[in-house]
This record gives C-alpha cells, structure tokens and sequence, in this order.
C-alpha cells in the first residue's frame, strides 16, 4: 500500500523564540507573501503591505508545485508571510487573519488605543465572518443546494450584514471610516471582501446590494484614495490577481443564470 508523506512546516526550529521575534519586531523589514495567483484571502495583506510602503514581493506557487507540496506550510494552507530582516534571517506566520493582524499592527491601522485596537478588530472579525459563511453557500456549494443558498444569502445574511454595518458607521459619523477618521484594518478588509463577491459569477447581483448603501460605498472610497492603495491596484499584477480569482470561481461557485432565475 502506498503512502503520502505530508511535508508540513513547522513553528519549531533551531531558531529560538527570541530570534524570531527580533525578526518579526524589525522596524524595517521585507516581506514575501506566499499564496495562489488570485486575490481572494491574501487580498487585505497586499492592500496593506502596500499602503505601508513596504518592501515586497508575491510568491504564487503553481497548482503543480503546490500539489507535489514542495511549499509546505504548517496546516498546508496558505497565505504564509515570510519576514526578511535586515541581515537576511527569516521568522514566517501562517493563517490570513494573524497575517492581517501582524501587519495591520506594523503599518498603524489599528487605532491609537486599546479600545480602538479591539473595536477595529471586532469589526475586521465580522467582515471576515461574510466571506467566510458564505464560502460554503455561495462559493463553494453541492449544484443541487446553489438557489436555495444564494436566496438564503441574498434575502438574510447579506441584509443583516449591511444593516449592521451600516449601524456601526453612522454612529461613528458617517465619514466613512469604522473608527475615528483614518484608514484602519477594517476599511480595507471590507473592501477586499466586497471586491472578493464581485469575482463571483453572481458578482453583480452581490456587488449592486452593496453599492445601495451609500455608508459601506463611502468606506470604498476613502480606501481608494489612499495613493499607495491606489498606486497599487492600478498595476497590471493586482488586475491578474484579480482576474484569475474571476476565472477560478467560475469553476467553483454558483453560476449567474441561479443569479438571475
């Protein structure tokens, strides 16, 4: 009988818990950020990587490569941050919303305080948590459950989300920020969710939902017009990215005439 040999990667090495800290806390670092050729959960990491001016570089292994897991990662998922200090020593971090989170903290968009820090992080969180419900209902689904899901979300989750949300940014002001008046983690994830349903075959039905508020479409804008963002999602690498998740979920997702019946 044949055997796979799963070739994780592991947390532990010779290198010591000090070390790797040192690495992770150098004010100036690079970054390589390993995921597919797509946007999708590594979308908010580029868009903040970005926004922070950093030094950085994609790595998007092939669907060969990663097959014959020749880059293994510690759950074999990805995305996985490789951080570059200045002498050359890496220290990585695994899972998108410790990745977020870590970089999020590096470039200031977690507020000034405690509070703001832990508000903009339960926002992030329930962002985070459409995607997520949604992946196996609208993104990922049986053929046979794909109306009944996509009414399910049409009609009650995505409802509820934007009302919800639309809660919390009134009462910080309508100004289009979830806390205080500068960019934080959670503007530029809402985004990168929002832009996550337009690359859906039913991106279009979503995408209109979401353009009838005016709170969540001013949050887009003030996302938008960051330069760095801006300069960002101008290149031809983020409209690749963005139109190969376009060209992978049209494989996998609920198919626009289920939209549209």
């Amino acid at each position: 009988m044949s055997t796979t040999t799963i070739n994780r990667r592991s947390f532990y090495s010779n290198v010591s818990s000090e070390e790797n800290a040192r690495i992770l806390t150098e004010p100036n670092p690079s970054y390589r950020l390993m995921y597919f050729d797509c946007a999708s959960v590594a979308a908010t990491a580029r868009d903040i990587l970005a926004f922070g001016k950093a030094s950085w570089t994609n790595q998007c292994p092939t669907d060969a490569e990663w097959d014959d897991n020749k880059f293994p990662t510690p759950y074999r998922v990805m995305p996985l941050l490789n951080v570059i200090a200045s002498d050359g020593k890496e220290a990585f971090l695994a899972e998108s919303i410790v990745i977020d989170h870590y970089l999020a903290k590096k470039f200031n968009l977690l507020g000034n305080n405690e509070w703001e820090e832990q508000t903009i992080k339960a926002h992030y969180n329930n962002i985070h948590y459409l995607r997520e419900r949604s992946f196996m209902c609208v993104t990922w689904t049986y053929a046979d459950k794909r109306k009944a899901a996509l009414e399910r979300f049409m009609k009650s989750t995505l409802p509820t989300f934007i009302a919800d949300h639309e809660f919390h940014l009134k009462d910080n002001g309508s100004n289009g920020y979830y806390v205080g008046n500068r960019l934080s983690l959670a503007d530029i994830h809402l985004v990168n969710v929002m832009d996550h349903f337009s690359h859906l075959p039913t991106g279009k039905l979503i995408a209109a939902e979401f353009a009838k508020s005016e709170l969540l479409s001013k949050v887009r804008e003030n996302v938008e017009a960051n330069p760095e963002i801006a300069a960002w999602r101008s290149t031809d690498e983020w409209k690749q990215l963005a139109h190969q998740s376009v060209v992978g979920y049209s494989i996998t997702a609920v198919p626009e005439e289920v939209g549209e019946a």
